[in-house]
């Protein structure tokens, strides 16, 4: 630190001290420069000014222990609201998150497929107003919009390089939101962002090394490490979905033949077994294997194997030490989901049987607006960091 007419500048890390709190509180003063290693001088300088912008309050709550008491610090939950937005083939889902993590409020669309970006933007435009509207959310608020999508998501500048779900190609999607709404705008893969939250509230919060797999419209994968995503080069890390399995198999919407998830996503399951029988959903294709329909049966259990399988590789290359299971076919068919858990203790290698515990998704419809709205709550208080302040 340098000295200059007894006055010192010294970079302050206010947005980690606000996140501590935030992920700690009911904490002190104490405790937080014991974390941070920051001066008990220079934390209280940061705490009150995070009181001051009134993100932080004094709660009731005194410190234990001997010495003078002080009051506990924690965030105020109203102080900052977010917005998640989810956008899948055929629904659109927005809620409102505030500073803690609590849902305001939420609203599912139904949407028909495709739509260019344009018309996405316009509709979210209208819900979100509504919204506002509806639960007289106070506007000034609002730090930020994030939404999950499936697809290549490039996270860093915002583009959908590829989404066959949205039918869109690289499309400056945030770029194009933020200019019709006004708000920071971030996106990201959808399946990422649920792994996100499910590292936050769900199972895996004591995880160290968590790996999410979804198994629904298509097969994807995601990696929390440390209680963050690992994303690899380019954001595409987990798109275990389009792994080959077979070079004469079936033709995937990628272009490609035999990838994973032609043999185990509902869409491709369903128009296999539309070809054999009066078969419109997932729920028909359950009920015709149940009558001993010897196709329906064949369908589904070469899913619940190629399903096994997916877990497996995931294991063998990530080593995790939980793996979570989430999408239509594990959150809306207890007879899948109970034929891939006992399909796992044939399939998995066996060095690495013992080596994780295999879940589901606690969150359901609500993971991927969870984690939207908790990643832009994140890259808002990284804004707040690194702040230059005049002491004497």
């Amino acid at each position: 630190m340098k000295k200059k007419d007894q006055n010192y500048i010294k970079k302050e890390n206010k947005g980690l001290v606000l996140e501590l709190i935030r992920t700690l509180g009911p904490v002190s003063r104490a405790k937080i420069a014991r974390v941070t290693n920051m001066s008990p001088t220079t934390v209280s300088r940061i705490v009150s000014s995070l009181i001051e912008l009134n993100f932080v309050e004094e709660t009731d709550q005194m410190t234990s222990g001997v010495g003078r008491k002080a009051n506990l610090l924690a965030v105020k939950a109203s102080s900052i609201l977010s917005i998640g937005i989810e956008l899948d083939e055929k629904l659109t889902r927005v809620g409102f998150i505030d500073f803690l993590g609590n849902i305001v409020c939420l609203e599912e669309y139904h949407r028909d497929s495709g739509g260019s970006p344009a018309l996405v933007i316009a509709q979210l435009k209208k819900y979100i107003q509504e919204l506002i509207e509806k639960h007289h959310i106070q506007t000034d608020k609002i730090k930020g919009v994030c939404v999950g999508l499936p697809g290549l998501i490039n996270a860093d500048n915002g583009h959908v390089d590829l989404s066959v779900q949205m039918q869109w190609r690289q499309v400056e999607f945030a770029k194009q939101l933020k200019d019709v709404l006004g708000y920071d705008v971030i996106i990201d893969n959808e399946l990422k962002l649920k792994a996100y939250a499910e590292g936050i509230f769900g199972k895996g919060k004591k995880s160290k090394k968590m790996a999410m797999i979804g198994f629904g419209s298509g097969v994807g994968s995601s990696l929390i490490v440390d209680g963050d995503i690992y994303r690899g080069h380019s954001n595409y890390a987990g798109e275990i979905g389009h792994t080959v399995v077979d070079s004469n198999g079936i033709l995937c919407s990628c272009g490609n033949f035999g990838c994973l998830q032609t043999y185990i996503a509902e869409p491709f399951l369903l128009e296999e077994a539309s070809k054999k029988g009066n078969v419109r959903s997932l729920q028909d294709l359950i009920a015709t294997a149940k009558s001993n329909e010897n196709w329906a049966i064949n369908i589904i259990e070469r899913a619940i194997t190629y399903a096994a399988i997916t877990i497996n590789n995931v294991v063998c290359v990530n080593n995790p030490d939980m793996v979570v299971l989430t999408g239509s076919l594990i959150e809306q068919s207890n007879y899948m989901r109970e034929r891939i858990f006992n399909k796992c203790t044939v399939q998995i290698w066996e060095p690495l049987k013992d080596s994780f515990t295999l879940e589901t998704s606690s969150l359901g419809s609500q993971g991927v607006i969870l984690g939207a709205g908790m990643k832009i709550q994140k890259e808002f208080i990284k804004q707040l960091n690194f702040e230059e302040v005049l002491l004497k």
